[in-house]
């Protein structure tokens, strides 16, 4: 957002604390426990990350010619990848011999910023899948056709500073309509030019919607974090805004009201407030005052589901001891999330396993919640 748009949405927000309340939707939605834990359900949704455009990160992720970056959590290795042109391909990520990935990290740079050589028996791509080498190719590989044997392409876009891919090979996608205009809300905020600090790999044990619930909606802060998050931000208070299948929430901290006594011209928004922005079907995008990070939610079982937590700086660290202070400080974000939410989650998990047949209420707070189950229900029943 642009400073003008962060100052009305400043506004917005000091109204709700006033008025001690939080956008809402129209009534309670009850959902059934069976979303949670529907085998069948859970192998349509699966279908769905393979089927649908899925975020990968910010332009920042692949800043240079030859950087890559790859993950397999939809069920296709893919590998996204800067050409010299400062476009992207993305590649289905297997080995024309014997299948295996041609990365050796999750990102980083081609092997002289040009080519990618399979870790196994050496074949050689370059930046566009083209088959370009085949150790002791005149005995062992006579006759092949090397031309059709690049590796297949995939439907990438970036636009807006993000990059979006379809994984499976077969579609191709419109990256307006997955964006449904909430690029008016999260543009101008480093996607194309901050620092890509790393990602956390965590593990949960139980259903990716569970783990993607606890990211919509702020009125568990005063209870589920009374020592960590609701020390700096309301509780149950949030202007939400939805943009096709996705949507924003905008929070104010608990300083909000000093802007009060200072002139609208020199207010800093960003210093108070903070956005949570749904990408569907599985991907947050945290936007703080000096930064953001992203939360990529992938189901594995109908009961465990992988959290991809990325942190981007508005810069590269000067030095060691400035690296060591930003890891410290994404470590403990990822423990607030691992101790104090999913560690309750599980428990919530246990009792949606139970078999009492009941319904789970989402109430008229927790609009971003209902949102995201509301999407998921409508693309599953097209």
């Amino acid at each position: 957002m642009q400073q003008e748009q962060l100052v009305e949405e400043i506004k917005v927000l000091m109204d709700l604390v006033e008025r001690n309340t939080t956008s809402l939707a129209d009534e309670v939605m009850e959902i059934d426990v069976s979303e949670y834990t529907d085998p069948a359900l859970f192998d349509r949704e699966k279908e769905l990350i393979r089927n649908y455009p899925q975020f990968v990160g910010p332009s920042c992720i692949v800043p240079n010619p030859g950087d890559y970056f790859a993950f397999d959590d939809t069920g296709v290795p893919i590998l996204i990848v800067r050409r010299e042109d400062g476009g992207l391909n993305a590649l289905v990520n297997i080995c024309s011999h014997r299948g295996a990935p041609l990365n050796e990290c999750d990102h980083g740079q081609a092997k002289k910023g040009r080519m990618f050589t399979c870790p196994y028996h050496g074949w050689a791509y370059d930046l566009d899948g083209k088959l370009i080498g085949v150790p002791f190719a005149k005995d062992g590989f006579t006759g092949i056709d090397r031309d059709s044997l690049g590796l297949r392409h995939l439907d990438v876009q970036e636009k807006h500073g993000m990059i979006f891919v379809m994984p499976n090979p077969n579609r191709s996608f419109d990256i307006d309509e997955v964006l449904g205009g909430i690029q008016e809300r999260i543009q101008g905020f480093g996607f194309e030019d901050h620092y890509y600090l790393g990602a956390k790999k965590v593990f949960t044990d139980f259903s990716w919607k569970l783990n993607m619930d606890t990211f919509h909606e702020y009125y568990h802060f005063e209870f589920l974090h009374p020592e960590t998050i609701a020390q700096m931000a309301y509780s149950n208070v949030a202007h939400y805004k939805q943009y096709g299948r996705n949507h924003s929430m905008g929070s104010p901290t608990l300083e909000i009201n000093e802007l009060k006594k200072v002139p609208e011209e020199q207010w800093q928004p960003r210093e108070y407030s903070s956005y949570v922005n749904y990408i569907f079907p599985n991907t947050v995008i945290f936007i703080v005052n000096d930064h953001f990070q992203t939360w990529r939610v992938y189901p594995i079982a109908p009961d465990r589901s992988v959290v991809y937590h990325s942190m981007f700086l508005p810069h590269e660290p000067a030095n060691d001891e400035e690296r060591q202070e930003f890891e410290a400080y994404f470590q403990m974000i990822n423990d607030v999330a691992v101790t104090e939410d999913y560690s309750l989650v599980d428990k919530v998990h246990r009792g949606l396993q139970s078999g009492i047949d009941r319904k789970v209420l989402i109430g008229r707070n927790e609009p971003g919640v209902q949102n995201m189950h509301r999407q998921l229900n409508q693309v599953l029943a097209t």
